[in-house]
């Protein structure tokens, strides 16, 4: 009893333990989304730069003045060499594309150890689960140049790890799939959920902040009868890239679909405790494996990517 306790408590899912086209398409995703990610941020950065340059060209005159539209204009031209940069690496499209392999790839992973289908007992096993990720990776050719220099990307299809978990007793893979995978999922979820309520809710009062001191300049300058130094131009210019950024990281609705991805599986954890019959896990299993990748087939559809299911016919 006490070493089934042991073997329960050491025995854990890593990266590593995934199969290399798994770990390449992580990494490429990962790195991509970083990316991207930076290249907005000089973006946006540039455009409030160039505003609050020319929100200074009221103060000076002269050589003064010339050298502040300057600096504007190379700022702005910097921002717009980023934009086109931008759409010439399409961070975006690598980002979601390593994204969908590298899922599609987890969810064939755990049903494969989990020995559900398509995965079940039968002599030509690894040979179809190799043919899966082949498939995987063939729906995404334009993805093998960003993971091609990882390397993980080349570490075998099929780890001893997940050998070992396939191979081990019924109540060892039950309870390690509900904990590392199960119970790894839901608590991924519930804190991304939190984490993005915060982060809707802090970014909208920035938004709302700056756009309440934009209009209280402008009823100042409106009584004034205008004065030289006019802070609303960079007021919503700050207002409008807050915003842009908060809409480009979709806070909003990922605590929603985060937070509904969370209760269902909460849901059906308990269901997993409870499972009595052997000859019911697979179906279990593909249950939490739908309900898993549910948020991110919606992810996938709301960016037009096409994210592969496992077991299902290439057309």
């Amino acid at each position: 009893m006490t070493g089934d306790t042991q073997s329960k408590t050491v025995l854990t899912m890593s990266n590593q333990d995934y199969p290399g086209l798994y770990q390449g398409a992580d990494a490429a995703s990962a790195s991509a989304q970083k990316i991207y990610f930076l290249l907005q941020q000089i973006y946006l950065g540039s455009l409030i730069i160039g505003g609050l340059t020319g929100m200074l060209t009221s103060l000076f005159t002269g050589s003064v003045l010339t050298g502040t539209y300057t600096v504007m204009a190379i700022v702005l031209a910097i921002g717009l060499l980023v934009l086109w940069i931008g759409r010439a690496r399409q961070d975006d499209s690598a980002w979601f594309d390593c994204r969908a392999i590298a899922e599609s790839v987890k969810t064939a992973t755990w049903r494969y150890m989990m020995i559900a289908a398509p995965f079940q007992n039968h002599g030509t096993i690894d040979q179809e689960f190799i043919s899966e990720l082949q498939e995987i990776r063939k729906a995404r050719p334009e993805c093998q140049k960003h993971f091609a220099g990882v390397a993980a990307a080349s570490n075998p299809p099929i780890t001893d790890f997940m050998r070992k978990v396939r191979e081990s007793a019924y109540e060892d893979r039950k309870h390690f799939y509900i904990e590392q995978r199960l119970c790894d999922q839901k608590s991924w979820y519930f804190r991304k959920a939190k984490l993005n309520a915060g982060e809707s809710v802090r970014w909208f009062w920035w938004t709302a902040g700056l756009q309440s001191i934009a209009v209280i300049a402008a009823i100042i300058q409106a009584a004034a009868g205008g004065v030289g130094f006019n802070m609303v131009p960079i007021l919503t210019t700050c207002a409008a890239a807050v915003a842009a950024w908060n809409q480009m990281k979709r806070h909003d609705e990922l605590k929603k679909s985060y937070a509904l991805a969370s209760q269902e599986l909460n849901e059906l954890e308990v269901i997993a405790r409870n499972l009595a019959n052997e000859s019911d896990f697979p179906q279990l299993v593909e249950q939490i494996e739908e309900a898993s990748s549910r948020e991110h087939t919606m992810w996938c559809a709301r960016r037009d990517v096409l994210l592969r299911r496992t077991g299902a016919k290439a057309r």
